[in-house]
C-alpha cells in the first residue's frame, strides 16, 4: 500500500499541470500578502489621520474667533476643539512610544459612554448597541491580553450581523471603510487569508488541482487503472489509494500555504497575537470572543472536512463519465447548487438543515455563528458540520468503490 501511495504522489506532482497551480496557489498568497502589507494601518498613519483631524480643528477654532465677539460667543465651542486637540496630541504621543495601553484606555473610556446611551434591543441601524458593546469588549480584551490593535479601533470600527441597515450610501460606504482591517503580521494576516480563501471558490480551486486523478487514468483497456487492475492488487486498494493520496496531498498543500502566509509575516512585519479576539455570536444577542489561532486551526480543520466531501463527488464522477473536464464540470454544479439551494431560507428552514453538507462551506460564518444567527438556528456549528460532511462523504466514496469495482471488471 505504500509503494501504491508513493507511485501515486509523484504521478500527480510530476505533471506541469499540478506544478503551474500550486505556482498560482503561493503567487496569489504571496500578492494578497503584499496588499495587506501596503494598506496596513501603522502607528505613522495613525498619527497622521490625527494631524489630519487636528488640522481641520485647528481651522474652526480660527473661525470662530474672528473677531472678540465671536470668541466670547463661540467660547463652548472653542473649549470643546481645544480639548480634542489635547486628547488627539495625547494620543498621537502614545503611537510614536508605541504605548498602545494609553490609547486603549481612551477608545474603552468613550466605548462605555456610548454602551450606556445605545439602546440594546430592536434597533439595526449601523452602529447598533450590539455592535458599540462588541467594541467596547474587544478593546477590553485587548488591553486585557496586552494585545497591539490593529486600527482602527474607535466604536464605528465594526460592523456586525445585526447592522442591517445604514442611513445613506454614503454612511455605508465609511462604514465599510473602516471595517475591512488589513494587518500583515502573520497570524492576523492568516486570519484575512482564510476569508478569502476557504470558501467554494478555493474548493473548485483544489477540484481542478485534483480533478484528473482517476480520469486520466481511464477506465478502459489501454488506461493506466487497467494496468494497476492486472497487478496483484485489490481493486480496494487501487481506489483507496487515489483517495488517501488526495487527502494527503491537500493537507500538505494548506500545512504549505499556511506556513508561507506565516513566513511572510515574520520575515516582513512580525508574527501577531494568537489571542486576537475573533467574534463568536451566541443566542439572544449575546457573544464572546475566540482567540484568533484556535479560529485559524477551526477553520483549516472544517474547510478540510470540505474538501473530502467534494472529492468523494469527484470520485463518483470519475468512474461514472471518465473525461476529466466533464468530472470537474459535474462536480462543481453539483456543489453550488447544492450550496445554493442549502443557503436559501426554505433550505435553512428545513428540520434536518443542520445535518446538510451543502450548508458548510461558509467556513467563516460557520465559526463565528452567523449563519447560525441569520438562519435562526444555532444547531449550525462546526462539529454537526463535520459530522454531515464526513458521513455523507462516506456513503458517497462507497458508493463509487462500488461503481469502479464492477467497472473494473
Amino acid at each position: 500500500m505504500n509503494n501504491l501511495l508513493l507511485f501515486e504522489s509523484k504521478k500527480i506532482m510530476k505533471t506541469l499541470y499540478f506544478i503551474i497551480l500550486i505556482i498560482a496557489l503561493f503567487s496569489f498568497v504571496s500578492f494578497y500578502f503584499v496588499y495587506n502589507f501596503v494598506h496596513t494601518e501603522r502607528a505613522d498613519d495613525y498619527i497622521y489621520k490625527n494631524e489630519t483631524v487636528k488640522s481641520n480643528f485647528q481651522s474652526t477654532i480660527e473661525e470662530l474667533s474672528i473677531t472678540e465677539e465671536s470668541n466670547a460667543a463661540n467660547k463652548e465651542e472653542i473649549e470643546f476643539f481645544v480639548n480634542e486637540i489635547e486628547e488627539l496630541d495625547m494620543l498621537s504621543e502614545a503611537a510614536k512610544n508605541y504605548d498602545w495601553n494609553t490609547i486603549l484606555n481612551y477608545e474603552i473610556a468613550n466605548g462605555e459612554e456610548l454602551v450606556k446611551m445605545s439602546p440594546s434591543q430592536n434597533v439595526y441601524t449601523w452602529p447598533t448597541g450590539f455592535t458599540y458593546e462588541v467594541v467596547y469588549e474587544k478593546n477590553k480584551w485587548l488591553l486585557e491580553h496586552n494585545i497591539q490593535p490593529v486600527f482602527p479601533i474607535h466604536s464605528n470600527s465594526e460592523i456586525t450581523a445585526y447592522d442591517r441597515v445604514f442611513d445613506t450610501a454614503i454612511i455605508e460606504e465609511i462604514a465599510y471603510d473602516f471595517y475591512n482591517k488589513y494587518d500583515s503580521s502573520s497570524v492576523y494576516f492568516l486570519y484575512l487569508l482564510i476569508g478569502v480563501g476557504l470558501n467554494i471558490g478555493g474548493a473548485i480551486f483544489f477540484l481542478f488541482l485534483f480533478g484528473n486523478v482517476v480520469t486520466r487514468e481511464d477506465i478502459g483497456r489501454n488506461g493506466p487503472i487497467n494496468f494497476l487492475a492486472t497487478m496483484p492488487l485489490k481493486s480496494w486498494k487501487v481506489i483507496w489509494s487515489k483517495l488517501i493520496t488526495t487527502v494527503l496531498l491537500t493537507f500538505l498543500i494548506l500545512l504549505a500555504t499556511a506556513l508561507w502566509g506565516l513566513l511572510l509575516g515574520i520575515i516582513f512585519d512580525r508574527f501577531g497575537d494568537w489571542n486576537y479576539p475573533v467574534l463568536i455570536y451566541k443566542p439572544d444577542s449575546s457573544f464572546r470572543f475566540m482567540e484568533m489561532g484556535n479560529f485559524i486551526l477551526l477553520s483549516m480543520l472544517l474547510f478540510f472536512i470540505v474538501l473530502i466531501f467534494c472529492y468523494s463527488w469527484l470520485f463518483l464522477y470519475s468512474v461514472l463519465v471518465k473525461q476529466t473536464f466533464m468530472t470537474i464540470v459535474l462536480t462543481i454544479v453539483t456543489l453550488v447548487l447544492g450550496n445554493l439551494l442549502s443557503g436559501s431560507d426554505i433550505g435553512r428552514g428545513l428540520s434536518f438543515a443542520p445535518y446538510n453538507p451543502f450548508n458548510y462551506f461558509q467556513i467563516n460564518d460557520i465559526i463565528t455563528m452567523e449563519y447560525a444567527l441569520t438562519a435562526e438556528n444555532f444547531s449550525f456549528t462546526i462539529w454537526n458540520g463535520i459530522f454531515s460532511l464526513l458521513i455523507s462523504s462516506f456513503i458517497i466514496l462507497f458508493a463509487s468503490y462500488l461503481i469502479f469495482k464492477r467497472k473494473a471488471k
